[in-house]
């Protein structure tokens, strides 16, 4: 991602403000500068029955300022050739934007003022908030983003993380003008702010516009976004999201994963590679959908939340089967998965991996914006940049003992979290069938099911 970051970190020792600290990647070949801004406070502090806050906030900035409306806002910005969005994750609020060159002061100018002078307009708030309703209510007709909230409402139940970032509609309804106020002036202060830069233009010449957001800021002493625990079963776990008629179901199968400076990431990363993170070559794919056919798509991620981040996330198995291979593809996706936590790679899935990552690594730095996003990562989250020697020799040096150590380290067998978003009673039947030849207490069952206005209500 094109990365201008303006970042509010959080950091928890008190710190003696001297001006805005400044990350910056200049290329005289740019024709563009390119924003972000992060909120190092976003979904997981959010009240458990507000949750929402974070993001109706990123996206009502955008809505107009002090002496802007929207519309006016939104031609201003377009007549200059730029472009921002809000957003919001479980530990940040962002706005992300471009602007041609030439117009960089202008797009600073403009930055500044929805940062330091929203109107928190109550017509765009209304407007916003009945958006917002209507999005979460189309959830349901995405099966993949059930399968995904059932997910966490499982792993992290009782907390924040356990709603989308965007809230539900019970949530979304009880969230009012004067929280977004209130959230506004308790986390846009100097405490929390980094900055980062990536353009044609000199370093000097953004300082400048950049203290003078600094400027106006209110002093503020600096916090840390909460780590939430991930409630995660010895055995598995399968939570049915109910769906009759579906054609295709979604599966999605969760286990604890790891932080951005867990120091076993290399290892791990590695072996995903082979086992379901590359398409076309990796063992999931040419298994389940190539060899069985069962599916359209499936793979791994240790990013199934995002970026990785101070927050332990998930690592997670998901595919689309057609629906009558669900429960065969979940029960082959466990057998592969308990051959790969014993006993790895193969030597030449091991050469591929390598090979790819350091081939590959390289490209991380190919222009300022994508060396800035690796800054600004080290920066928020602690995490050492390699240059691709180092990078290499950390990769060539993994060996599948290695790799087996790490795996076991991290994972188990049958701690799965398994959400399946088909209908039930096709599940139960093929379950049954699947199963028939274990004793009935030995079988896999269904734990719970769920209908889809439970996921967004």
């Amino acid at each position: 991602m094109k990365r201008f970051l303006l970042i509010l970190c959080l950091i928890s020792a008190e710190v003696v403000w001297a001006g805005p600290k400044l990350l910056y990647e200049e290329d005289p070949t740019l024709l563009t500068t390119t924003i972000e801004i992060v909120v190092q406070s976003g979904s997981s502090e959010d009240p458990m029955d507000k949750t929402g806050i974070a993001t109706t906030i990123a996206e009502l900035l955008l809505r107009g300022t002090q002496t802007k409306d929207r519309a006016t806002f939104q031609s201003t910005l377009e007549r200059m050739g730029g472009a921002i969005s809000g957003s919001a994750s479980h530990d940040t609020i962002e706005f992300s934007g471009e602007v041609i060159k030439e117009n960089t002061d202008a797009f600073l100018d403009l930055i500044t003022e929805f940062l330091t002078k929203p109107s928190f307009s109550e017509k765009e708030f209304k407007s916003l908030m009945q958006e917002n309703l209507a999005a979460i209510q189309h959830i349901k007709n995405v099966n993949t983003r059930l399968g995904g909230l059932a997910l966490r409402r499982e792993v992290f139940a009782g907390t924040p993380l356990e709603r989308p970032t965007q809230g539900t509609l019970k949530t979304l309804k009880a969230i009012q003008l004067k929280d977004l106020k209130d959230r506004y002036k308790n986390s846009f202060h100097k405490g929390n702010f980094l900055f980062a830069v990536a353009s044609p233009l000199k370093k000097s010449q953004i300082e400048k516009k950049l203290e003078a957001i600094w400027n106006v800021l209110p002093d503020g002493k600096a916090s840390v976004s909460p780590e939430i625990a991930l409630k995660i079963p010895s055995e598995p776990t399968l939570i049915v999201v109910n769906k009759p008629h579906t054609s295709s179901g979604s599966v999605l199968m969760g286990q604890a994963g790891i932080v951005a400076k867990e120091p076993d990431r290399y290892d791990l990363y590695l072996g995903n590679f082979s086992f379901g993170g590359e398409p076309l070559v990796s063992r999931l794919f040419n298994v389940v959908r190539g060899a069985l056919g069962w599916t359209y798509a499936i793979g791994s991620t240790y990013q199934a939340m995002g970026s990785l981040s101070k927050q332990k996330g998930l690592f997670m198995v998901y595919t689309t089967p057609s629906i009558e291979f669900t429960t065969k593809s979940l029960f082959k996706i466990l057998n592969m998965w308990d051959s790969y936590l014993q006993g790895g790679l193969k030597k030449d899935e091991i050469d591929l991996a390598q090979d790819s990552l350091v081939n590959s690594y390289p490209f991380g730095f190919d222009s300022a914006n994508k060396r800035l996003g690796w800054k600004v990562m080290s920066e928020l989250y602690d995490v050492p940049v390699l240059s691709p020697s180092e990078y290499e020799s950390k990769i060539r040096a993994i060996g599948n003992g290695e790799l087996v150590k790490r795996l076991k380290k991290h994972h188990t067998a049958r701690g799965w979290i398994i959400s399946v978003v088909a209908d039930a009673k096709v599940i139960q039947k093929q379950l049954d069938e699947e199963q028939k030849n274990i004793p009935a207490d030995k079988r896999f069952k269904i734990a719970k099911i769920l209908k889809p206005e439970q996921i967004i209500e």
